[in-house]
Order: C-alpha cells, then structure tokens, then sequence
C-alpha cells in the first residue's frame, strides 16, 4: 500500500513537472511567445513567420534549460532513479531498434516527397540563415541534435515515458506524451501536427519495446534533419 501511494506521489509530481518543462519549452524552445505576437500584430502572415538565428540558439538554449538541466535536476535531487533505469541505454530487443532505424532511412524519398509543402520550406531549417554555407550548416544541425533532439527524447521518453509508465497504463502513459508532444507542434504546419500525433504513439512504443529512448533519438534526428536538408535544399532553388 505504501508503495502504491509513493508511486501515486511520484507521478502527481511527474506530471507537474512535465507541464512546467513543456510550458517553459514551449515559450523558448518552440518561441510561441515569438509566434503568437507576431500573428497579432499580422493576422493574415503566419505563413511568413521565420526566426532569426539569435533566437533559433537561444531556442536551443531554453530546450537544453527546460528539457534536460530541470528535468535531469529533479530526478538526481529528488527521486534518485538511475539515468539506465530511464531509457538512458540501448536497453534490449537492440535489433528491434537497429530494424526500426534502417527501415527510417528506405522512408527518406517520402520524406523528400512531404518537403514540397510550402508551410515545411518556410519553416525549416528554423532559421534560413543556418544555410549561409555547409560548413555553418553542419555546425548548426550539430547543436540542433546535442540541444534539442538529446533533451526532447531524454524528457518525453526517456524521464516522462519510464516514469510514469510505472503507475500508469502503457496507454495512458503513451497518450499523455503523445497529447503533450503534439500540442507542442501546435505553430507547426498541419502536416507536421499530424505527423507529431502519430510519432509520439509510435516513438512510445519503441521505447517501451526496447527500454530505450535512443533508438526513438536516432528516428527523431532522421526525420527531422532530413526535413531540413530537403527543405533547406528546395528554399534555395537547388531542388524543386
């Protein structure tokens, strides 16, 4: 009984972390303060907003802050559980994982498909002066994965999934990260909330397959610096 109501208190202060990290993420890693002023003071030009670079690593900067520091504070100082209890480890069913990873890769001319969408091109690479030259691209896609990627897997499925996982349903724990994650896309373009909903369910039963977020990480930075290659390519004329 005991047990039961430790596990009752450590989701309860779980789920109020996760909404104070999201909320923070949301305001600086994804700039919907940025977004939402910009759409007041022009309601017809959303499909014109971008973020300049000083914001975009500032971005980074806030996701590392929201995403990793507190959550990773909070879990040392408070609860005590072991990072390779988290996910924090190829964990098992490794080929599971390596299967998933190589299959994510045949999908790349599907995703060369989906980065004509216009809303896609405007909005990736965050900020189209990452594009100034390769070698500034390199170091930019570099700080995305160590800044946003690492910190995104690490909280919703590495902490969050694992965590609450041990109180909740495997459903519900998936649901709630899903519903979370895919709210966060919400100043995304429809295509990418859609994909947000579907991925959240889907990077939710990997990890839990295979006791890892790594793997769900490797998938997430495919996709993701993919949609900027392809997209950063079709901005400057290269591809159409």
């Amino acid at each position: 009984m005991e047990n039961q109501s430790q596990k009752t208190a450590s989701s309860r202060a779980l789920v109020i972390l996760s909404l104070i990290s999201s909320s923070l993420f949301a305001i600086s890693g994804m700039d919907f303060i940025g977004y939402f002023i910009f759409l007041f003071l022009n309601p017809s030009g959303a499909e014109t907003y971008s973020r300049n670079l000083i914001n975009v690593f500032l971005g980074f900067g806030g996701t590392f802050l929201s995403l990793f520091v507190i959550p990773a504070i909070f879990i040392k100082k408070w609860d005590h559980t072991p990072f390779s209890h988290l996910g924090s480890q190829f964990g098992i069913k490794k080929k599971l994982g390596v299967y998933m990873v190589v299959l994510a890769l045949f999908f790349l001319p599907l995703l060369y498909i989906g980065s004509s969408d216009i809303g896609l091109i405007q909005t990736y690479p965050l900020s189209k002066d990452s594009l100034q030259s390769w070698q500034f691209f390199l170091f930019y896609e570099c700080c995305y994965i160590l800044l946003y990627y690492v910190p995104y897997e690490f909280f919703f499925r590495g902490i969050l999934h694992f965590k609450l996982s041990k109180s909740w349903k495997l459903w519900q724990t998936i649901l709630y990260v899903t519903i979370l994650t895919t709210l966060l896309h919400a100043t995304k373009p429809i295509s990418e909330i859609i994909g947000a909903a579907i991925a959240g369910i889907l990077f939710g039963l990997i990890a839990h397959k295979t006791k890892s977020w790594y793997w769900v990480f490797l998938l997430h930075i495919i996709i993701g610096i993919s949609t900027d290659i392809f997209c950063g390519l079709r901005f400057l004329g290269v591809i159409s």
